[in-house]
């Protein structure tokens, strides 16, 4: 199959577990036991394949690397004077013992090259050989990422010889030798979002020898300008001019963006899997059948499957729409052979050097949800005191699932994009109350109770700009509180995390101060904006209310270049979602008038 590098659209699923017959592995194993990659790739009809990670793994071209220059200095009563820079510690070390037997007044040393003496505003460039470890600067722990997905972050500066960066949300301190550094100027290759057909983009930024890759995120934005780049490494704050982003991001602040008060929280990417969708069984089968025709559904796994994710979310209280969203991709519609030959739609323990092998096998496809919604997600990822626990929605690097879940960086997002796609109705979107508690959380209470004298529940510790799900408001003597669902199952008295219990709702809750939340969706089916959600009859490209000719003779002259569609026209006649007019679009059209389908 031919991919196109200018939609490319990359999705790894890491399962940072060995899963079989049932039983978890604990948080002893090592990083390589750990990350069990594959990874998939959408071309601009919708068609999946798994493919190596060397296939599309960035190159480090030619970018300077600092990792292995060394400065000389002298050290004169208190100051440091560099004298020079060699390529290698070793070059450094011998110009110093030279300089030693040479020079009677003198104090020589090699110390690893000053950055930031020649760096001010900077692009850091991943290596892509390996899984690259970090440090995340705000909560201390570890995290790693792939430049396979992401190749550049944001240089903020060197500490203690990390280089630290900024990537998908999180700040992190690097191993130098991980790392290539260079001076940025209008030549660099870098990631950026654009608003373009009234959708905001992501362009990825995978590596020298590849072009940028595009992955619409989300419905546009009003106060990003169409066509126009904008520079961000945590999709909340965006810049017009990368200089500002870096000094902001140098010193901790926002005030150079063009949104300081009003971060914006790509809501699939933010929803916590607690949340439930309207969708029924029927509706995700048609969505299936929209997406891959009558056909290769009936010949699929995911034939009659809609039913599996509707019981399993109303069974552990999982989000039936964002299972859906990552089988779709982790499995290309049911149609890889993982699925069709192990029922697995979800890639399940496969992993890059050996994807079928690893897979492991169910005895139906409905076998393989009902463990993703039990086993990974409600008793893993959502448990509290799970080490994997970084929050209950896809994230990023920063927090969710993609902390732990991905070596995409942008796993979460991507992810996101599937399930933004699916809901064009749209019926999901922005029906849930969503807020942020704000900053890095250190022992943040949940308490059984709207009152700081109530029990704790469970204390949260390094986590960042946590999202929750907002079912309530209340005040009590003065004071605002929210009631919350809780990620994690609760004790049958409801004073302590207990993941062992079936989730319930309707039981497992908590409060939390307004005063520490930033409610990013007022659930009232709006977006960001607040404009309201567009909706739109799909195929209908007129706007008359009904698929006719008229339509897909519309589509065709756009596609010849004849009469160029934009607005809602253009949006309804993306039939299969994937940001192009394409004669799939067209033939999809024609098929609702001849057939019906």
């Amino acid at each position: 199959m031919k991919i196109s590098l200018i939609s490319l659209l990359v999705i790894s699923l890491i399962v940072p577990l060995i899963y079989k017959n049932n039983v978890l592995a604990n948080n002893d194993q090592t990083l390589e036991e750990m990350v069990n990659d594959y990874f998939t790739v959408i071309d601009d009809e919708g068609n999946t394949e798994i493919i190596p990670l060397e296939d599309i793994a960035s190159e480090e071209g030619e970018e300077i690397s600092v990792a292995e220059k060394y400065d000389v200095v002298n050290h004169i009563g208190g100051e440091v004077e560099v004298v020079d820079t060699y390529d290698s510690k070793e070059e450094a070390e011998d110009a110093v013992d030279a300089l030693q037997m040479q020079r009677s007044v003198g104090n020589y040393s090699a110390q690893p090259f000053d950055l930031d003496r020649s760096v001010t505003i900077g692009v850091v460039y991943i290596k892509t050989s390996d899984i690259t470890e970090y440090r995340n600067v705000n909560t201390n722990d570890s995290g790693y990422t792939n430049g396979a997905y992401g190749v550049d972050a944001a240089y903020i500066g060197t500490f203690n010889g990390k280089i630290r960066a900024k990537i998908a949300g999180v700040v992190a301190d690097f191993e130098a030798e991980d790392v290539n550094v260079v001076a940025y100027d209008s030549d660099c290759d870098v990631s950026y979002y654009m608003v373009s057909g009234g959708y905001l983009r992501h362009y990825y930024y995978y590596g020298s020898s590849h072009a940028l890759a595009s992955t619409r995120v989300g419905y546009a934005l009003s106060y990003l300008q169409a066509d126009k780049k904008y520079y961000s490494y945590d999709g909340h704050y965006f810049y017009t001019d990368y200089a500002s982003m870096i000094k902001d991001y140098q010193s901790g602040t926002y005030t150079r963006s063009i949104n300081p008060n009003n971060p914006y929280y790509n809501y699939y990417q933010y929803l916590s899997h607690r949340a439930l969708s309207s969708y029924t069984a029927a509706d995700f089968n048609n969505m299936a059948i929209d997406s891959m025709g009558q056909s290769s559904y009936d010949a699929s796994k995911f034939k009659n499957i809609g039913s599996a994710f509707v019981e399993n979310q109303n069974e552990y209280t999982v989000n039936a729409m964002l299972m859906f969203g990552v089988a779709a991709n982790e499995s290309n519609w049911g149609r890889s052979s993982i699925a069709m030959d192990k029922n697995n739609l979800f890639g399940h323990g496969a992993n890059d050097s050996n994807p079928y092998w690893g897979a492991n096998g169910y005895a139906s496809p409905s076998q393989s949800v009902q463990d993703h919604a039990y086993y990974f997600i409600s008793r893993g990822y959502l448990d509290y005191e799970d080490w994997r626990h970084y929050g209950p929605h896809l994230g990023d690097k920063e927090g969710g699932l993609n902390v732990k879940y991905a070596s995409d960086p942008y796993w979460g997002e991507k992810a996101a994009c599937r399930t933004y796609f699916l809901d064009r109705q749209p019926a999901d979107y922005g029906s849930t109350k969503m807020g942020i508690i704000n900053g890095v959380l250190s022992n943040y209470p949940l308490y059984k109770e709207p009152s700081t004298s109530s029990t704790v529940i469970f204390k949260c510790n390094y986590l960042m700009n946590l999202p929750v799900l907002i079912v309530d408001t209340v005040t009590q003597s003065g004071k605002t509180w929210y009631k919350i669902q809780t990620d994690t199952a609760l004790s049958s008295d409801r004073t302590s995390p207990d993941y062992s219990r079936i989730y319930d709702a309707s039981h497992d809750y908590a409060y939390i101060p307004a005063d520490s939340v930033t409610i990013v969706y007022e659930g009232n089916g709006k977006t960001p904006s607040g404009d309201p959600i567009p909706t739109i009859k799909m195929g209908d490209v007129n706007g008359d209310g009904q698929i006719t000719p008229s339509d897909y003779v519309r589509v065709k002259n756009h596609i010849l270049g004849k009469a160029i569609l934009t607005g809602d026209a253009l949006k309804a006649a993306d039939m299969n979602g994937d940001g192009n007019i394409t004669p799939s679009d067209y033939v999809r059209i024609k098929n609702i008038i001849l057939n019906g389908q």
